[in-house]
């Protein structure tokens, strides 16, 4: 199997602004974003509609109107409520889970047809916890099943945290039989949270390819250009962290660092490079960047300029384009348009 560059997926994670600037989305030649959407009841299974659900159906009906194709990503094991949908692992989870997924590819419709992301890093500790990964899996299976009830043309798939032991199990449990799925999704910073250099890619890709025999998506990529950077060592020697903060989160600093650091021009050659990589493999379906702008806070420790996820974007916080937005787009046009 061989994509043609012009046919992959030119997509962006649209994380952290909360401005609505499709027009740079487009500017810069992606065609896809993507979105994490919520559980969409407030009370009950098919009850009252969240606000929350409303608030982002609202600006994927927006991107699309913009002409621009969205992926939504469901919610994690832990988005689903388990004083609506039942204690997690039990017959009436699952059910509910593929009954709220149902719902919602029916309510996002025509918005929302013909790609999504089953939950996120299923196969890593940061979005399952202690969850076994049995449990995990078939949650993410009842999803797709969810999706493809009510939308048969949908192209289902998920994203592991990174290619490693636990996500050859993960593929093993989710791909058995008479699966839903038509891609898989892997993530990857290296250089940032791992050692490597996106050259590291390809050969990623082909054990992938050559394990499952699926078209990749690589969901989740990028360079950071902020923080400093310390020795592995160094990163995890903290004598005192009363907050519990991640060693990143602590130290403001990285492990990992290619050369020059981490700054705009060395995350611009990062870009442009990982755009030449997924345009010329043959079993690459396409690429999200991560992702659309900085973030003013951390996620993970809520503080200011903490490079954990503060510094990914390809615009700051203001959407004002950054060297990597250029250097995007410019391999964009070169290579797939």
């Amino acid at each position: 199997m061989t994509i043609a560059a012009k046919d992959k997926i030119r997509g962006v994670v649209y994380a952290y602004s909360p401005l609505e600037r499709w027009d740079l989305v487009r500017e810069l030649g992606t065609n896809w974003i993507r979105l994490n959407v919520p559980f969409p009841w407030a009370d009950r299974m098919n009850g009252t509609v969240s606000p929350r659900w409303e608030k982002v159906k609202a600006t994927i009906r927006s991107a699309h109107e913009a002409g621009l194709k969205v992926m939504p990503s469901t919610p994690t094991i832990f988005g689903y409520p388990e004083e609506i949908c039942g204690k997690i692992g039990t017959p009436e989870f699952f059910s509910n889970v593929g009954r709220a997924a149902s719902f919602m590819a029916g309510n996002l419709g025509e918005c929302a047809p013909s790609l999504w992301q089953c939950m996120n890093e299923l196969d890593g500790a940061t979005f399952s916890g202690d969850v076994p990964l049995e449990i995990c899996t078939e949650a993410c299976r009842r999803t797709a099943f969810g999706i493809r009830e009510v939308n048969p043309r949908a192209v289902c798939g998920t994203n592991f945290s990174y290619w490693w032991e636990g996500s050859r199990r993960a593929g093993e449990m989710l791909f058995r039989g008479d699966h839903p799925f038509g891609y898989l999704g892997d993530d990857g910073y290296f250089g940032s949270w791992s050692g490597g250099t996106v050259e590291d890619w390809p050969p990623i890709i082909d054990d992938m390819w050559n394990t499952f025999g699926l078209p990749i998506l690589i969901s989740e990529w990028g360079y950071s250009s902020g923080g400093g950077t310390l020795t592995p060592e160094e990163l995890h020697r903290i004598p005192d962290n009363p907050e519990g903060l991640e060693p990143v989160c602590y130290h403001k600093s990285w492990g990992y660092e290619l050369p020059g650091g981490h700054c705009e021009e060395v995350q611009a050659d990062y870009m442009r490079r990982g755009l030449e990589i997924f345009a010329a493999h043959p079993h690459v379906m396409g690429n999200f960047m991560f992702c659309f702008s900085d973030a003013v806070t951390c996620w993970h420790c809520h503080h200011e300029n903490c490079p954990a996820e503060c510094y990914w974007g390809l615009c700051d916080t203001e959407c004002r384009p950054k060297k990597a937005y250029y250097a995007a787009r410019d391999a964009i046009r070169r290579l797939y348009l």
